[in-house]
Order: structure tokens, then C-alpha cells, then sequence
């Protein structure tokens, strides 16, 4: 469980985060150690009493940090809803670790160790693009009390990719057409006693061979009209999934206008993330209540 004695009320990063901005309630920080290495959590109280632990864990992208999670997570704490979020090494300016000298697997045993503050009290993950991936080995290996899991514009990568070092290794892991196929997470969701939400942009998962591109890997950057879009995620990605699960097991919400970066389009579209959050945390308090009937 989170040891409050350890948490403060300011981060030490603060200058080196991505986004810079005031949450919607109280905040507080604390170091985790690994070898040879602190990455820093952040919990976001439902309320102005910190003393109740989050039910939600929130896991960021690639080339990021937890605050690019803000325009997601704000939103919800202003709901009530308390969250852990946390830095993955390798990712964003506020790690001291280089991402060549990191890996998926790396990325999963933090997440795994942040996740354990949590307990039996973690009901819901949240994961964005890399993070998507993360989410749910987490939400398999807490099964036991995971009932929601809610995916951004989510990756699957081939187990192959999870032990190479971020660089030219992963990479290549990650290039090979319906290599993610292979990936036990789709035999996790077909097991998977919850929901999932699943968030996507308009322009995200777009089937590559519409841009001359491979089926089964990702349409990459590509322009539509006068605009250049994002479309990191491959179609069969999502399209994975979705059969994945039973109809009545999964959500789905398009983001119209929006590609990959999401959190970029919730800030320009400030009543949309509003809209968003409060599906987001009825999805939640659905779970919940199914976890204590």
C-alpha cells in the first residue's frame, strides 16, 4: 500500500515535466526505488481527505511522462475519482535513465511495482499508446480485482519486442506485419471477467495498405488534405482487440478531428474532455459497483 508518511506535496520534478498545471484538487508525490534508479508517482485525491487509496492506476506513453496524462486525469479527479500515475524510465526529460538503456519489460516491472502500492484496491488501468500495452499485463496479472481497464489509442507489440532495448532493436521487433498477434493479451481479454473502454481518434488506426503501406503495421504519418496526421496504431490492432472480446464486454468512443495524441486534442477541445471524463468515470463507478455488490 502507498506509505503516506513518504508522500509530499510537491514534486521534485516539477521543472522537468512535460505539462506544467494545477490539478483540480490535492496532489501528492513520492520516490520509488529501483536498481540504481527513483522514478516518482503521483497520486491525484478524489478528495480533500488523501487518506483513502486509489482504485485507479494511470500509465503513460512513449516519449512522455505522467503529466501528459493530465488533461485525461484532472477531469476525473474533478469527479472524484483518485488515480496513481507514474514516470516510466526512458521516457520524457524527467528520467535519468536513457531510453537505449531501458526496455518494455523494463517499463512492465515498474508499472507491476507501482501497481502493487495499490493492492487489492486497484479496480481500474488506464494506458495510452505504450502504456495500452502495459495496462493490460497489469490488469492480467491483477485479475483478481481489475474489473475496468480503459485504453487510449492503445499498442500490442510481439512478445519478441518486450525484452529488446528501446532503439533500433525494438524497433525492428515491433516492424514485422501482425507480429502482435501473437501477444497473450488478446488471450487475456478473451478471459477477462470486466469491460473494456476503448478510446480512438478518428485518424488513428488506419489500415496502412490505404496509404500503400504493409497490412498489419502502422499507417504512420500521413496527410489528409491540408492537414498531417498521426496514425501511429495499426488497424488490425484495434481490430485484434475488438474480437477480443463479447459485445457486451467492450466500448468504444471515436474522437472525431483527433489522431494519436490524444491529450494534445483534449486540450483543444476542453468541453469535449469534459464529456469525455464523465463517460470515462461512469464507466468506473460502474465497475466499482459491480466489485462491491
Amino acid at each position: 500500500m502507498i506509505n503516506r508518511l513518504a508522500l509530499t506535496g510537491a514534486s521534485r520534478l516539477r521543472s522537468r515535466l512535460q505539462f506544467n498545471e494545477a490539478p483540480t484538487g490535492p496532489e501528492f508525490f513520492f520516490a520509488q526505488t529501483f536498481a540504481g534508479y527513483q522514478l516518482e508517482g503521483r497520486v491525484l485525491a478524489g478528495s480533500a481527505a488523501e487518506a483513502s487509496t486509489p482504485k485507479v492506476l494511470a500509465i503513460h506513453g512513449a516519449r512522455s511522462d505522467y503529466s501528459r496524462l493530465n488533461a485525461i486525469l484532472y477531469p476525473l479527479q474533478a469527479q472524484g475519482i483518485a488515480s496513481l500515475s507514474f514516470n516510466l524510465s526512458g521516457h520524457g526529460p524527467s528520467t535519468d535513465v536513457a531510453l537505449e538503456d531501458t526496455s518494455l519489460a523494463q517499463n512492465l516491472q515498474e508499472a507491476l511495482q507501482f501497481a502493487d502500492h495499490l493492492g487489492a484496491e486497484l479496480s481500474t488501468v488506464i494506458g495510452h499508446s505504450l502504456g495500452g500495452a502495459l495496462a493490460l499485463k497489469v490488469a492480467q496479472a491483477h485479475r483478481a480485482s481489475v474489473r475496468r481497464i480503459v485504453l487510449f489509442c492503445p499498442a500490442l507489440y510481439a512478445e519478441a519486442a518486450w525484452q529488446q532495448p528501446f532503439g533500433s532493436p525494438f524497433k525492428s521487433a515491433i516492424s514485422v506485419p501482425y507480429g502482435f498477434l501473437d501477444s497473450p493479451s488478446l488471450e487475456f481479454l478473451r478471459t477477462f471477467d470486466g469491460e473494456v473502454l476503448l478510446v480512438i481518434g478518428e485518424y488513428d488506426g488506419l489500415q496502412a495498405t490505404t496509404f500503400g503501406g504493409n497490412a498489419g503495421t502502422s499507417a504512420g504519418t500521413q496527410q489528409i488534405g491540408a492537414r498531417e496526421i498521426n496514425s501511429a496504431i495499426p488497424f488490425e490492432v484495434i481490430e485484434a482487440i475488438e474480437k477480443s472480446l463479447a459485445p457486451h464486454e467492450l466500448k468504444k468512443i471515436v474522437l472525431p478531428g483527433c489522431d494519436h495524441a490524444v491529450s494534445t486534442w483534449l486540450r483543444e477541445n476542453p468541453p469535449r474532455a469534459v464529456e469525455l471524463a464523465n463517460e470515462i468515470a461512469r464507466f468506473i463507478n460502474a465497475g466499482n459497483r459491480s466489485l462491491a455488490s
